[in-house]
């Protein structure tokens, strides 16, 4: 019998997690530890109708009261032959624990009855090598030589391995300290990507890097170093800053429109041609696949949606496609690190060759809030993505935004249904204002 939404989503909330941690898996094996509480953790999926991935947190008290913050993660299928074969394609996994949910090489755990699968990092079905780049003297061996060239001849005394972000089966992003004597250590970040896109995503990095716009400071990027195929571990340079927050009022954040216009007119015109092919009826169909989810949940989204997808399908038809370019893929202003000085892009592993307009679109409908608090919030994110147009057209004078307003309409439906998952508070109001900036974009004219 297949699990239903409700049950799934009641395992999964932290109280019942943490109940489950201490009743089924913590407790029965090593009864001397405590669980004290579950947090969730960013992560969270959910591929409708099929599976819901949650990340979480576990604080736990060890004996002599000793605190640990193990991370875990839980993969739950709602039917059951998508489960059988999952469990079917990990069975060599789950018959190769040893028993201990806080062992430092990992644990997996099968709930039948719940059609659930839970992980301790760093088990991971898809990353096999993931204990070995998350242990410091594991993955020392490959990050001796990147070290030595970033400062010839300094000697490590010690080396950490940091988590900075996970995405169970999808990536992983490690940030590799290394105490060198100085006061600050020596770094480097290693990403492991799912599907070896770590090879693509370091011949876009090293293609990015040659760019002249990247030797004059026009282009601020990570300097790629190494990509290891057996632990799919890409490396790299580290690139300073801070992400950029959201608040359209700062000047760091108009500042940081006006920079990304010009680094993503630099690409546009790159001769770039690593990614594959992307056209408009990847975003479309991409939506569409999701759409009936919300048929009962959200009709009123649903409708909305349908509507504004229908007029978009209908523009797209009517123009004729612009000439593909390098593109970026993920444009947005949080990809976009700021040091004090200068803003740095990052996560180019989901590079293309696109429409100019792909990139353009996507970064302009990030611009707008989804829950205005006031009126000079929305006036303030026209304002940002005048100064972000203007300056990529700096660069690229030739650009006419023939179907500019397509894809940014693709961007705030795309965003729409992204808090309709969610299910955040709120969602339902940012969902119907998101959908209707898609209309009013749409129908708004290049240049006004």
């Amino acid at each position: 019998m297949s699990v239903s939404y409700s049950t799934i989503k009641s395992i999964s909330e932290p109280e019942a997690m943490a109940a489950l941690l201490a009743e089924q898996v913590i407790g029965p094996v090593l009864p001397s530890v405590l669980v004290r509480k579950v947090r969730t953790k960013q992560g969270r999926r959910f591929e409708a109708p099929r599976v819901l991935w949650n990340v979480y947190e576990v604080e736990v008290e060890m004996p002599g009261g000793i605190e640990a913050r193990p991370l875990l993660w839980t993969k739950a299928y709602f039917d059951d032959n998508d489960c059988m074969d999952y469990r079917r394609r990990i069975d060599r996994l789950l018959t190769s624990q040893n028993g201990n949910p806080l062992d430092p090489g990992g644990y997996v755990r099968y709930f039948e009855d719940l059609n659930l699968f839970l992980f301790f990092f760093p088990t991971d079905p898809i990353f096999p090598r993931l204990a070995k780049v998350a242990s410091p003297d594991r993955v020392r061996p490959l990050l001796e030589e990147h070290f030595a060239r970033l400062r010839p001849g300094a000697q490590i005394r010690s080396l950490q391995a940091v988590r900075v972000k996970y995405l169970p089966e999808i990536s992983c992003i490690f940030r590799y300290d290394a105490d060198i004597g100085e006061e600050q250590p020596l770094t480097l970040y290693g990403k492991v990507q799912h599907s070896q896109r770590g090879a693509t995503t370091y011949e876009v990095m090293k293609a990015l890097w040659d760019l002249p716009a990247r030797a004059s400071g026009e282009l601020v990027v990570s300097e790629p170093l190494a990509y290891h195929p057996q632990e799919s571990l890409l490396i790299q340079s580290a690139l300073q800053g801070e992400e950029v927050k959201g608040d359209r009022h700062s000047d760091v954040f108009m500042a940081q429109c006006e920079a990304a216009g010009r680094m993503i007119g630099h690409i546009h015109s790159a001769d770039i041609t690593v990614g594959q092919p992307h056209d408009v009826n990847v975003e479309i169909d991409r939506i569409e696949r999701r759409l009936d989810e919300f048929k009962l949940s959200a009709p009123r989204v649903y409708m909305l949606l349908r509507g504004l997808l229908r007029q978009i399908t209908a523009k797209a038809a009517r123009l004729a496609p612009e000439a593909p370019v390098p593109s970026h893929g993920d444009y947005k202003y949080n990809q976009f690190l700021y040091d004090g000085s200068r803003f740095g892009m990052i996560d180019v592993e989901y590079f293309v060759q696109a429409e100019p307009s792909f990139d353009l679109g996507k970064y302009s409908g990030h611009l707008w809030p989804a829950s205005p608090k006031d009126w000079s919030d929305t006036a303030q994110a026209k304002e940002a993505r005048r100064v972000f147009l203007e300056a990529y057209l700096k660069v690229r004078p030739d650009y006419d935004g023939r179907r500019f307003s397509i894809y940014e309409a693709l961007s705030l439906a795309t965003r729409a249904l992204v808090v309709t998952w969610a299910q955040s508070r709120n969602f339902q109001y940012m969902a119907e204002t998101l959908t209707a900036l898609g209309y009013e974009q749409l129908k708004t004219r290049w240049g006004e």
